[in-house]
């Protein structure tokens, strides 16, 4: 590259808050020299950025207003970030990590190179349920890339930061999440307001075991390609009405849905699209649907062939032995 410099042995974040200790001596040097690196011309320290990984380029952007406004420019737009709120974690393309961890010590940042993770280390106070939010909004601010994917486990404990973390996502960008995967035990009366302003393009999956009835709007997620919800309180009116904006082509991106249920409820009036129960139960022919190259769902075991009004061809199925499940396959046509 021509550009001979030695990384920094110790940066310093936010006028000292955090402090990044790694050795970042280049193997051709034993001994680090200071360089100047964020004094080059624009256009040599672009040269400088390509040569860097995305974590390297996130610790420089903390260092200087300089490399902060111009890191996007190595083509950091076109990257995608996940979130795992459980894990509270950041990854980047699916390939390096942000790991926010509690710390005894003064808030620390490492860099394991390895492992390619960055350790986000912060002392245990008051704001910290806010860690999370505050590391993805300086990822989002100096690579001016979309979060993509968003999931929260939270089976095991109650936290309110997915809903925080969520709303910043929602305010930082106009492009839809991939992926929405959100997994609670208690009650979930914020739920739809959380998700009232939240676009998924491709897959969203929602498990709730709710103390309180929860009937959620499933045209909230029109726009999505595959759609998963357990202990969702939806009736079999519900599934109908919903089946019948489909067929009238109102729903042109979905291909696949699964609905779980304790036990879905039926009266002898019931039926979806005009089919009974029994009518969704009967065996047929295995078929594989595969949604994209790396999306595929369970095989389709019989059901109802049905059609929408625009032609396109799927099939209904509800569960043979204990009515917990209903599916849609829309098939290719």
């Amino acid at each position: 590259m021509g550009v001979c410099y030695s990384k920094l042995l110790k940066t310093t974040f936010n006028s000292s808050k955090y402090s990044y200790d790694v050795n970042w001596s280049p193997e051709w040097s034993p001994t680090p020299k200071t360089f100047p690196l964020l004094r080059l011309p624009f256009l040599a320290l672009l040269e400088v950025f390509k040569s860097l990984d995305p974590i390297e380029l996130f610790i420089l952007s903390q260092c200087s207003r300089k490399a902060a406004s111009s890191i996007h420019f190595v083509g950091s737009k076109k990257w995608k970030l996940s979130v795992d709120v459980r894990e509270q974690s950041i990854n980047i393309n699916d390939i390096y990590r942000v790991a926010i961890t509690e710390s005894s010590i003064k808030p620390t940042w490492i860099y394991d190179r390895r492992m390619k993770m960055l350790f986000v280390k912060y002392q245990k106070n008051e704001n910290n349920k806010l860690e999370l939010q505050k590391v993805l909004s300086q990822l989002q601010s100096a690579f001016r890339c979309p979060v993509t994917s968003f999931e929260y486990n939270g089976f095991w404990k109650s936290d309110q930061c997915w809903v925080s973390v969520l709303k910043c996502i929602v305010q930082n960008q106009v492009q839809p999440l991939e992926s929405f995967v959100l997994t609670r035990s208690w009650k979930m009366e914020d739920l739809e307001r959380a998700l009232q302003n939240v676009k998924v393009s491709r897959q969203i999956r929602i498990r709730i075991h709710a103390s309180s009835f929860l009937r959620l709007d499933l045209m909230m997620f029109k726009s999505c390609k595959c759609i998963e919800l357990s202990f969702s309180w939806l009736t079999i009116s519900d599934l109908d009405v919903f089946m019948e904006e489909w067929k009238a082509g109102n729903l042109p991106s979905l291909r696949y849905m699964l609905i779980r249920n304790d036990g879905f409820h039926w009266y002898w009036y019931d039926q979806i699209l005009g089919f009974k129960r029994d009518e969704m139960k009967q065996l047929g022919a295995r078929r594989k649907l595969v949604i994209d190259e790396n999306l595929s769902v369970d095989e389709c075991t019989g059901g109802v062939d049905i059609q929408a009004d625009n032609g396109r061809k799927a099939t209904i199925q509800m569960d043979r032995v204990s009515d917990s499940w209903f599916k849609l396959f829309v098939w290719n046509n």
